[in-house]
């Protein structure tokens, strides 16, 4: 998407601007995605914390992302693992690059129970574009639930995306042939988690929804904050709750730009020799 004298404009006035105030949600979609554009490759710190049915998780990744062609190395912060992620070798698999036990690099299912069990995204799904262009497609069917602001969390001045309703519902849809619940979460730009938490008969996101009766949630959640960094405009926390209060929360940090990557940093050798 070319950057247009617009977006432009609105990144300058942001900077120069920073008094909160309210701002146009068209007008930050077109300022990110322009500079999304811009980014050939990134890394960042991202510090999660979960609802897995009745329990709460949280754990920290470093990623490293290529972005044409899509790669993802990721580092499980605490225990040294790695995570690679790299379409042209498989579209359904990851390798799990062992820092320890089980001593031994797997291939794994990206979406499988073992590899992502509840857990609500997978390595696939990295860079925050995943989340953010469901958000997008919620404000081209609701634009009145959402409002668009410049804050300041601490000294850092952020642009606030945030969208809240009162008619969030659960609903009865039934599968069609072929429809896993990644599948059903996908046509109706809803979360996956949230179909897999609701309704019993499930276990995993590819189980097989043909003719089960779910309950789907109408809102990707009843509110969601997205806030980008008002300089790099990247996401610095995504937050989104249903009913029973917050489900997911991500923190961004420590993002790096463009970055001078090997050549063969994308492959088992190298990230192997990184532990």
């Amino acid at each position: 998407m070319p950057k247009t004298l617009s977006s432009i404009l609105f990144i300058l006035s942001v900077q120069l601007n920073m008094a909160q105030e309210p701002r146009s949600c068209e007008d930050i979609f077109e300022a990110v995605y322009s500079r999304w554009d811009e980014i050939t490759s990134m890394q960042y710190h991202s510090h999660k914390v979960e609802r897995h049915f009745d329990e709460t998780v949280s754990g920290d990744l470093d990623f490293t992302i290529q972005r044409d062609p899509f790669k993802v190395a990721a580092r499980m912060t605490d225990k040294g693992h790695w995570i690679l992620f790299d379409p042209s070798m498989s579209q359904t698999d990851a390798l799990y690059i062992s820092n320890g036990f089980p001593y031994t690099n797997l291939m794994l299912d990206v979406n499988g129970k073992v590899f992502r069990g509840p857990n609500h995204y997978t390595i696939s799904d990295a860079g925050c574009e995943f989340v953010f262009e469901i958000i997008r497609r919620e404000y081209e069917r609701i634009p009145d639930e959402f409002t668009c602001y410049l804050d300041r969390r601490g000294s850092i001045p952020e642009l606030v995306v945030h969208a809240e309703t009162e008619n969030f519902h659960w609903r009865k849809y039934t599968g069609k042939e072929g429809e896993t619940v990644l599948d059903v979460a996908a046509k109706h730009s809803v979360s996956a988690y949230m179909i897999l938490e609701r309704n019993a008969s499930l276990s995993q996101y590819q189980d097989d929804c043909e003719g089960i009766e779910l309950e789907i949630p109408s809102h990707y959640g009843s509110v969601v904050d997205i806030r980008f960094d008002a300089e790099h405009l990247m996401p610095t926390s995504i937050e989104n709750q249903d009913e029973r209060g917050v489900y997911e929360r991500y923190e961004y940090t420590n993002y790096r730009f463009n970055v001078e990557l090997d050549a063969d940093f994308f492959t088992e050798d190298h990230l192997d020799d990184l532990d």
